[in-house]
């Protein structure tokens, strides 16, 4: 048979039904398009309806399966026999010998006649139907994961609020996610390296971060300085601490006895000391949470100097490492990425795992303000000590929007969107994971991105990258920035409780459960 014809075994297999129906779908428009095949196929058809019993396949060659009309002799015939009973009587010998020898004729011919090679006379090799490859041979372009996927960076449907919105950056910048390509294979990280403690903060640089370990509220902490591989570097002692730029550490050590002050150092990241800031800072002693600096991560830190984080009479000052400016009425919540503003909360509320308050923001390093909403009430987590115990609180990358622990604030109006927990993406959209779907909101718009399986948390880098992760024992999904999609292996790892990605994109540090039954923190570098 012709390369690209339908198998004779499929045909024979099909005639048995009677029905074209019973063909695949490729299968039955090839047979019906293809003279040589409809041939073919109908000769099998005639003859399944000519056996009474079962009969071996026989692949019939062209030449013995041409349709002739029957000739009216044969109807005449047959005509006949309704009159002759003696005819009558041998025709049912006579039609089993015509069936026994039309069964030979098909069945032993093929065998006598051998079949032409399409190989040897085309010089490729003979090939069926097309069947699905699987595997490392798959199209890059295919994954079940994206193939329903939703809007992506720079696509119309992610256009869809004005210019004023998060996302709304038009181009094809660094910032814009292309469509996802899927890859042949899991994304396989480096060994994970434990870590001591759990949160970790990353520099801002992505190259390096801290964790801390020991517990308690008041003991001091000893919090060690890791590269992104694990590989430590430094440690130190302090209550609370924080990135001043991604070489310097803001760190924080309070005073014995009650009403003891805080002490607040800048760290390099051997552990050692390379300035202190001389007054006290702080109100510390039996109670105070130690957590009373917030890091800029441009070459500033917050610090209060006067009350606790939470509470109404909070004040801070401005430190640069060598001079601090005037106190200022608030609680900093979140230094936007240049540095240029700091957003406040005025606490309404006493002191407690979390603060609700009105909004202000001001300009750095002067203080003054910018924008306030005595109208905008926000909720956020206080900081604790040791390093990551920050507010869930982060400004668009144009500084314009304001996210705050599950609220999207619109900083042109002080209107507040609740969103779900996430964040920023490059290009200033907003990702989250909201009701067991992943969200990219446009402004206060919202569209599902389908890349993403339901029922995960979401985390995102500065880079771009995004990691979906489970509890429930699935392999956390990894969104690079270039929008390939991967399933994220992380040896010894069953289900990931918390994750956070490097401000690069380069590596994921993680709390969750190790395939051994146990409780694991690790940081691994990406591929």
């Amino acid at each position: 048979m012709r390369s690209g014809h339908v198998s004779s075994d499929r045909l024979g297999e099909a005639a048995q039904h009677a029905s074209l129906d019973s063909l695949r779908g490729a299968e039955r428009l090839h047979v019906e398009s293809c003279d040589h095949c409809k041939r073919l196929y109908a000769g099998y058809r005639l003859t399944d309806r000519l056996l009474s019993a079962n009969w071996r396949q026989a692949v019939l060659p062209p030449s013995a399966m041409e349709q002739a009309p029957i000739r009216t002799g044969l109807l005449d015939y047959l005509r006949g026999l309704e009159l002759n009973p003696g005819l009558r009587a041998a025709a049912p010998a006579a039609l089993a010998v015509c069936l026994v020898a039309l069964v030979a004729f098909g069945v032993l011919l093929p065998q006598l006649m051998p079949l032409p090679n399409p190989a040897a006379s085309s010089g490729r090799s003979a090939v069926g139907l097309p069947t699905p490859s699987f595997g490392s041979s798959a199209s890059a372009g295919y994954n079940p994961t994206a193939s329903a996927a939703g809007p992506v960076d720079g696509s119309p449907a992610a256009q869809q609020s004005s210019g004023s919105g998060p996302g709304a950056t038009a181009g094809s910048g660094s910032g814009k996610t292309p469509n996802p390509t899927a890859t042949s294979s899991p994304e396989t990280a480096s060994s994970p390296a434990r870590l001591p403690g759990w949160p970790v903060a990353w520099a801002p640089d992505g190259a390096h971060l801290m964790a801390a370990g020991g517990s308690g509220w008041i003991t001091q902490r000893q919090i060690q300085i890791l590269d992104a591989s694990g590989r430590l570097v430094g440690s130190f002692n302090a209550d609370s601490a924080s990135w001043f730029n991604s070489n310097t550490i803001a760190a924080t050590s309070h005073g014995k006895g009650p009403g003891g002050f805080a002490t607040l150092n800048l760290v390099g990241l051997n552990g050692h000391v390379t300035a202190t800031l001389a007054g006290k800072y702080g109100d510390g002693g039996p109670g105070a949470s130690g957590a009373v600096l917030l890091g800029s991560g441009t070459g500033l830190v917050a610090i209060a100097s006067k009350g606790d984080w939470g509470q109404s009479q909070s004040m801070f000052v401005i430190w640069d490492g060598q001079s601090a400016g005037s106190s200022h009425a608030g609680m900093p919540i979140a230094f936007s990425r240049d540095g240029k503003k700091l957003a406040v909360l005025h606490p309404s509320s006493g002191p407690g795992s979390s603060s609700s308050g009105w909004l202000e923001i001001l300009s750095v390093p002067g203080l003054n303000s910018i924008a306030s909403y005595s109208h905008t009430t926000l909720r956020v987590a206080n900081q604790g000590n040791g390093p990551g115990y920050a507010p869930d609180v982060a400004f668009s990358p144009d500084g314009n929007w304001l996210y705050a622990a599950g609220t999207l604030v619109d900083l042109s109006r002080g209107s507040t969107t609740r969103v779900g927990n996430g964040g920023w993406l490059p290009d200033g959209t907003l990702l989250t994971s909201n009701g067991g779907a992943v969200l990219r909101w446009q402004g206060t718009r919202s569209t599902p991105d389908a890349r993403f399986a339901s029922g995960g948390s979401v985390a995102t880098s500065r880079h771009g990258d995004v990691v979906e992760y489970f509890a429930d024992g699935r392999s956390p999904l990894l969104v690079t920035a270039g929008g390939t999609i991967r399933q994220l292996n992380l040896l010894g790892v069953a289900s990931l409780g918390d994750a956070q990605l490097a401000p690069s994109g380069g590596a994921i540090a993680f709390t969750g459960r190790s395939t051994a039954g146990g409780k694991v923190t690790a940081v691994a570098r990406l591929n």
